[in-house]
């Protein structure tokens, strides 16, 4: 089995080894080392990348208690070699920032509303901790991560023990582990939390930098919250500062007041929408009458085309219906990739089974009933073809 570095020193970053073994896999090539600072995925956390005499770990794995270096070529060194082994040091920091901060957040909830962590994923992107609850409020949320970032701030010592399996009980564990045999390895933040865990972590919690939650939601009948750490959070708020800016800019107003300048502007936006669909409505019968007229005529039928690109579908639809309600006409209105057709009663022919034809021809897809049709998924390109062209569709 391979002696595992990282486990009594998280800032390992190079080391030499001995090859034990090379397998290779569907084109990928496994390596076995006597001895390794690299982590392999496991716990939650993601597995550490970087070289092994200058070829690239792409990928590090457990199989069976062993510990497997994966690389995408066949590596230029063979087994009972001595190799360099190098970890990617930005990745390994932001691990052990993620690791520590989801220790530090997990005992956080336990002192604000005794809300335990069932499970934790360190993603690339993303960190989630899982709760025993249903339902977190915002008040207990934002305790929470304000406890968590003063233990951060207070730089308290993050040390590795080995414990016996006997001592467990004399140790606050958030959890003890199901296996009896030891020792085990527990992480201890300085007089705060005591975790049984393999992962990689700080030497002290002001390395975590901080932490911020991101997100909540409810799943499976527990609670899920995202969250970030050092350098993710800091990109993480310097975009959302950007945006505000760029948004209090626009209304000449202080960041602050940002969501009341917005929400004003929706207000009106609404009040604007109801008062013009209102004017539409009063204008409808003008504009049918004008539109009939500008109607070409196909195989002795009345054919209006509209594009109505930027509108409202609503409004293709009101435009529709007051045409074919009036007058023995086809109405057919591209709304920038959707459609709507429609056909008076006494027409003779079928909205859904024109829609249906133009979706043969240009790809789209939607469907109605005889008189009213509608689709989507179609190019600007082909709406404005078949706008100009009709009788590619008709059958009349």
């Amino acid at each position: 089995m391979t002696e595992r570095l990282y486990y009594t020193n998280s800032y390992v970053l190079t080391f030499k080894a001995a090859v034990t073994a090379i397998d290779e896999t569907d084109g990928r090539y496994r390596v076995t080392l006597d001895e390794s600072a690299f982590y392999p995925t496991s716990g939650g956390q993601l597995s550490d990348k970087g070289n092994l005499s200058g070829e690239k770990v792409v990928e590090v794995v457990e199989d069976g208690g062993e510990v497997y270096h994966i690389l995408d070529s066949k590596p230029g060194f063979s087994v009972g070699d001595k190799v360099s082994g190098k970890i990617d040091d930005a990745r390994r920091r932001d691990n052990m920032q993620k690791h520590t901060g989801q220790h530090i957040l997990s005992r956080a909830f336990i002192e604000v509303c005794n809300a335990e962590t069932v499970s934790s994923r360190l993603g690339d992107e993303d960190s989630t901790i899982e709760l025993n609850r249903d339902t977190i409020s915002d008040d207990e949320t934002g305790r929470a991560e304000e406890l968590a970032n003063i233990i951060i701030f207070e730089d308290r010592p993050v040390r590795i023990e080995f414990v016996p399996h006997d001592k467990l009980k004399d140790i606050p564990l958030r959890k003890i582990p199901d296996r009896e045999e030891g020792p085990y390895r527990i992480i201890v933040i300085d007089d705060f939390d005591w975790s049984a865990c393999g992962g990689t972590h700080c030497r002290a919690t002001g390395s975590v930098g901080m932490v911020k939650i991101t997100g909540r939601e409810k799943v499976r009948g527990h609670f899920r919250l995202h969250f970030l750490t050092g350098l993710s959070a800091l990109e993480d708020y310097r975009w959302r500062f950007d945006q505000i800016e760029s948004i209090s800019n626009l209304f000449t107003r202080h960041g602050r007041e940002s969501v009341a300048a917005v929400e004003g502007l929706i207000e009106e936006n609404a009040a604007l929408r109801k008062k013009n669909a209102k004017l539409r409505k009063e204008m409808l019968p003008a504009l049918t009458e004008k539109w009939y007229g500008e109607a070409r005529e196909i195989g002795g039928k009345k054919i209006v085309t509209l594009d109505f690109t930027g509108a409202d579908f609503t409004e293709a639809r009101e435009a529709a219906l007051g045409i074919i309600n009036r007058y023995t006409a086809a109405a057919i209105i591209g709304v920038d990739d959707k459609l709507m057709v429609a056909v008076s009663k006494d027409f003779g022919a079928s909205a859904a089974d024109i829609l249906k034809r133009a979706a043969g021809l240009y790809g789209g897809r939607g469907g109605g009933s005889p008189q009213l049709a509608q689709g989507g998924g179609f190019s600007r390109e082909d709406i404005k073809v078949l706008l100009a062209a009709p009788e590619k569709i008709l059958d009349i």
